[in-house]
């Protein structure tokens, strides 16, 4: 059998129009990101420092309680949450909450680990059911978007993990994505790396909300906000230089 090299899959140079929308729609996206993991931060630290110092001090003992069983439970545990985390993701569940469960629940490294994967996991079921025909409900949803479709029309990694950063579902990227001729490890990369700045965010977040010293509390908070802020700063950088370049 014969074969034939593929030439590498360039992205498509976009439009002013089409860029400058794309770069209105990125810089909403962040700021909008940066304010969710903002509230999700104070609203944590809130209720720790009433932990802390008050009757419900009784909530970081349970936690502690709660994590001790699922350790005791073993893999079982793991393997339970990543098919549950993947299977809602698949049907269009936001994951952020998701990952702040696993990062209460697991700890933050565990938690990030499983939620990534089984997020990634999850929107790759979609995506391939997308070539299969299972589109329609979030096609007609797509066209709120326009400029998604010249934007993902050849998608590089670069483009996987950009379109990750916007505030679009993600049941309606997978299957726009499943609808182009992208190859499933570009998917499976770029939604990997683009899932992981607020996976991680959230994982710390969530993982925060169980500890049983609240110095440690706020490190991770303060971690959180930092990793959010310093992806947001390297994505726009990004940006800017691809429109530079284009």
């Amino acid at each position: 059998m014969g074969t034939t090299n593929e030439p590498a899959q360039e992205p498509e140079e976009l439009d002013a129009a089409i860029a400058t929308e794309v770069e209105q729609e990125t810089s909403r996206a962040l700021g909008k990101e940066t304010r969710q993991v903002l509230f999700a931060v104070m609203l944590v630290a809130a209720f720790m420092a009433l932990a802390h110092f008050t009757p419900l001090k009784a909530w970081i003992t349970n936690v502690q309680i709660w994590k001790d069983m699922v350790h005791e439970f073993g893999w079982g545990a793991h393997a339970i949450f990543m098919a549950a985390c993947a299977g809602t993701v698949m049907l269009g569940v936001p994951r952020l909450p998701l990952c702040a469960a696993a990062g209460l629940v697991f700890g933050f490294g565990e938690g990030l680990v499983l939620s990534l994967v089984a997020s990634t996991l999850g929107s790759y079921g979609a995506f391939v059911l997308s070539r299969h025909g299972f589109r329609r409900a979030a096609e007609s949803r797509a066209e709120k978007w326009p400029w998604l479709k010249k934007l993902l029309k050849k998608p590089s990694i670069l483009r996987v993990f950009w379109v990750r950063q916007l505030m679009v579902p993600g049941l309606v990227l997978n299957v726009l994505l499943g609808m182009t001729p992208v190859k499933h490890s570009r998917f499976l990369l770029g939604t990997l790396l683009g899932y992981l700045p607020l996976n991680v965010a959230f994982s710390l977040v969530g993982s925060g909300l169980g500890k049983g010293s609240l110095a440690t509390t706020l490190t991770q908070l303060l971690a959180a906000m930092a990793v959010i802020n310093i992806a947001a700063w390297l994505v726009y950088r990004v940006m800017k230089k691809q429109k530079q370049n284009g």
